[in-house]
């Protein structure tokens, strides 16, 4: 199911419908709506224009407004695709943001998650699907940054507005430390990850296991 997701994925958006549309009799009514449902977060105009980035919060509302209101936006953007992410992980998920968001830890400066960054992280966490998930952080500038350790191996993935992602990941071997990193449409998420071995960090085995 997830390699039908990803081909789609790497399509633009036109000929992804048009793919989409020619597939239906052959695809799983679960299929079907999963990729409904991510080409629907790609059309979403108040997360892809440039024009509807989400504003900086407001200084006339007390800090714990600012960031329930910015919580709450992204929590309801996950209940468009809920049914499609594990019940366990969507709790963890929510646990983490409200950790990220405890007003008693914020420092003044930083943004609150933005919705274009969050909107960002569900079309990729959809597409790659990993069993493991992974821990999050927040940029300075509001964008959700999840990160995957395999011993002593790490990979950071970075949801910036209106699709992209950067990505940064860091092998170690016996004769020294190998860096990679990119920077791309989430559509290309994927294929940017696909030469790194997705399964050292994305699967469930032992985190200390050694890569290729």
């Amino acid at each position: 199911m997830t390699s039908i997701v990803v081909r789609a994925e790497r399509t633009s958006l036109g000929q992804s419908s048009d793919l989409l549309t020619s597939l239906e009799p052959a695809l799983s009514l679960q299929t079907r709506e999963i990729a409904r449902r991510i080409q629907a977060l790609q059309n979403q105009p108040s997360l892809g224009s440039p024009s509807a980035d989400t504003p900086h919060p407001s200084t006339e509302k007390p800090l714990h407004e600012n960031l329930f209101d910015a919580l709450a936006a992204v929590k309801v953007l996950t209940s468009q695709v809920a049914m499609h992410l594990n019940s366990d992980w969507r709790a963890k998920l929510f646990h983490q943001l409200d950790s990220l968001h405890d007003p008693a830890e914020w420092e003044e400066g930083d943004l609150p998650v933005q919705q274009a960054s969050f909107a960002t992280f569900l079309k990729a966490m959809l597409t790659i699907n990993p069993a493991r998930h992974p821990g999050l952080g927040l940029s300075h500038a509001g964008n959700l940054v999840a990160a995957w350790t395999t011993g002593k191996d790490r990979l950071t993935i970075e949801f910036m507005l209106h699709d992209r992602v950067r990505w940064v990941l860091s092998l170690h071997y016996e004769d020294g430390l190998v860096r990679y990193a990119g920077d791309a449409p989430v559509t290309r998420l994927a294929e940017g990850l696909a030469k790194h071995d997705p399964e050292h960090w994305f699967s469930r085995a032992p985190e200390n296991r050694e890569h290729p």
